[in-house]
């Protein structure tokens, strides 16, 4: 008499909807993925310049500028460098 009855709490005799539980899966893994990687493509965005070269490209364009200025102000006077190096 007693194998009778049904002891099942109310949770577990409820059959969930497949399709639905898979799309909040993939749901909650991309929103979580998305959560991790979104500050460091924020990140490379702001700094595209800097890692396309062309941050690297400007200094060296200045660089030439600037060795060209001073030939031009200083004629031919020697120029002494100083040696970072050592």
């Amino acid at each position: 008499m007693v194998s009778e009855f049904n002891i099942k709490s109310f949770g577990l005799n409820v059959i969930p909807d497949r399709k639905s539980a898979a799309s909040q899966t993939a749901k909650t893994i991309e929103n979580a993925i998305g959560t991790i990687w979104e500050p460091v493509l924020d990140y490379l965005k702001a700094n595209e310049n800097v890692f396309s070269g062309d941050v690297g490209a400007e200094i060296q364009r200045l660089n030439m500028q600037t060795m060209q200025l001073g030939t031009i102000v200083n004629g031919n006077r020697e120029i002494r460098n100083i040696d970072i190096q050592s």
